[in-house]
Order: C-alpha cells, then structure tokens, then sequence
C-alpha cells in the first residue's frame, strides 16, 4: 500500500492490493420505456385548468410518480450501498488472510534463520571446546604446564616472596 494513503479510498474505487480480490460492480437498471398514452377527453380535461396550467390530478399524479421514482432511487441506493458494503467486507477479509499468511511466513523464515544461527553458535562452541581440550592435552602430554598449573605457581611465588619480606624485615628489626 502507498505510504499515507487512505485504504478504504483504494478498496472503494476498487483498486485491491492483491489483483485476485473481490471488485465493486455497481449496475443499474433501465426505465422501462413506456409509450405515451393517448390523452382521454377526461384526462384531457384534468391535464389543464384552461390557463394552461396542469389539472389537480395531473399535479397529483406528476407527484405519485416523482415520489415512487425518488422510492425506487433510494432503494437502488440502499442495495448498491449493501452490494458495495458485502464486496469491501469481502474485500478486507481478503487482505486480512492474505497479510496474515505473509507475516506467518516471515515469522518462519525469521525462526528457521534464528534455530540456524544457534545450531551453527553451538556448533562453533562445541568445536572450540573440542580443541581446546585437544590442546590442553597435546601440552600435558610434553610437559608443558597448563594454565591451571601456572596460576597455582603464581600464587606459591607470590606467598613465597611475601613470607620472604617478613623475613627480610624481621632481620633487620632484630639488627637495630
């Protein structure tokens, strides 16, 4: 969809986002053509008051007729509004099944990438492990002290020096 536009407004004017949705046709039926009766005495008669004006019942009649076509147009209205409401409904559910099913499929092609970026994690980390405890042993195996065993001496040094200064001192309070 454009970015900022209104999406009743494409649905409405039929313009769908996917081309396999539903469209609003709106027909309309024809007036029936009718011959013009030929005028009796009578109606003739009530056709014009003799000033040129039309009768009563020419008025009245001009009124049923105008008021059963205004009937007939708000009808039409109403069942092109409920025809035009059924295919944008229609319309939407549409959309809404299509945009669920893309975000279905990226949400399982982002879970796939992700399970595929963990196993390959855990893949790299086992296999460090894997050689680093082949080093480990290869260093053990000639002799060479492993990282464990040059802490430990550190730290014996260390309290060797320590007990090695209290000494030192002690020798020299014990001089003066």
């Amino acid at each position: 969809m454009r970015e900022g536009a209104d999406p009743f407004s494409d649905i409405l004017n039929g313009k769908h986002m996917s081309d396999s949705g539903p469209t609003i046709t709106i027909t309309r039926g024809k007036r029936p053509e009718q011959a013009d009766p030929k005028p009796s005495a009578s109606s003739a008669r009530s056709r014009s008051s003799g000033w040129g004006l039309p009768g009563p019942g020419a008025v009245a009649s001009g009124l049923v007729r105008g008021a059963r076509a205004a009937w007939w147009a708000g009808l039409g209205v109403v069942g092109a509004v409920q025809d035009a409401g059924t295919q944008v409904f229609d319309a939407l559910v549409e959309e809404g099944r299509s945009w669920e099913r893309a975000r279905r499929e990226r949400t399982e092609a982002m879970a796939r990438r992700v399970r595929r970026a963990t196993d390959e994690a855990d893949a790299i980390r086992a296999s460090d492990e894997r050689v680093q405890a082949d080093v480990n042993d290869i260093l053990r195996r000639m002799g060479v002290p492993s990282r464990d065993d040059v802490a430990e001496l550190r730290e014996r040094v260390d309290a060797l020096g320590a007990r090695i200064e209290a000494l030192a001192r002690s020798i020299e309070e014990a001089d003066s």
